[in-house]
């Protein structure tokens, strides 16, 4: 269940490495028709995942900690910050691991929300709603090479098929923040029936 971890964290920006991120209107009919409306969630993703999954639901903290900030990132989200606090969580539904999610907090945001430091393993997106002034921008998608970084730090890897990821900045009374989130296999896997 749990994924591997090597060396410094970093926040990995999949657009400065590959331009395949569009729009989620623009990509969402190439995604595995199984997957599309995870993709297309309007609502929270937690709020979906327990639904589906029930009571074997779990979000696990992989990581919180300081590091540096991915310059395509900082252009991104339109701040001039060199550092982040990179949160790592996994949603699992019983022992299979379902979701990976990365998020980006820049120093500037965090100083603004030192909330945010605190989240443990509370869902981002139920802690977000709570918030007054929160506007989420456009979804995007991607497929994921195996090799990607992303796909890399949500514990696949060379040989891995390809993951599909969504992903969106989301500003906080002006100040940003960005969750990409990673579809693992085993919930493109599980049956209609799950415990």
């Amino acid at each position: 269940m749990a994924r591997p971890s090597a060396g410094q964290p970093a926040a990995v920006d999949p657009s400065s490495r590959t331009d395949g991120w569009s729009s989620m209107a623009g990509r969402i009919d190439t995604a595995p028709e199984r997957l599309r409306p995870w993709l297309a969630e309007p609502g929270l993703l937690t709020a979906r995942v327990r639904a589906t999954c029930g009571d074997g639901t779990r979000l696990r903290l992989l990581r919180l900690a300081a590091a540096p900030l991915d310059p395509a990132i900082s252009r991104r989200l339109e701040v001039d910050d060199t550092e982040c606090l990179l949160r790592e969580i996994e949603f699992t539904c019983g022992d299979r691991r379902w979701i990976y999610a990365q998020s980006v907090f820049p120093r500037s945001t965090v100083r603004r929300h030192p909330w945010l430091e605190g989240l443990g393993e509370n869902g981002l997106g139920e802690s977000l709603a709570t918030v007054s002034d929160v506007v989420r921008e456009p979804l995007e998608c991607c497929e994921l090479d195996p090799a990607h970084p992303l796909a890399i730090a949500a514990g696949g890897g060379p040989g891995a098929r390809g993951l599909w990821a969504r992903r969106a900045a989301y500003r906080l009374a002006g100040s940003p923040i960005l969750v990409q989130e990673v579809f693992l296999p085993a919930l493109l896997d599980a049956s209609e029936e799950v415990p």
